[in-house]
C-alpha cells in the first residue's frame, strides 16, 4: 500500500504535513499528529468529518472550536 501525505493541525495553531502508511483515517492522522479532537470539530476539506472518515493524498484536517449558539 502506498502512503499518502495530509496536512493536520488545530485552528488557531500550527498545521503540519503528516505521511501515513496502512490506515488512513481521520483517527489515524489525528494520533500521528498528537492531537486529541476532543472538544473540537473535525473537519476535512470545509465538511464535517469523523474520526473513521478514510482520507486521501492531499487532504487537510483541521480541529476547529466548536461555535456556541446563544
Amino acid at each position: 500500500m502506498e502512503t499518502i501525505t495530509v496536512r493536520v493541525g488545530k485552528l488557531p495553531g500550527v498545521i503540519n504535513e503528516i505521511v501515513l502508511n496502512g490506515d488512513r483515517t481521520v483517527g489515524a492522522a489525528l494520533s500521528a499528529a498528537g492531537l486529541d479532537p476532543s472538544g473540537f470539530e473535525i473537519r476535512v476539506g470545509g465538511a464535517a468529518a469523523s474520526p473513521d472518515s478514510r482520507l486521501t493524498h492531499g487532504q487537510t484536517v483541521l480541529l476547529v472550536q466548536r461555535v456556541k449558539g446563544n
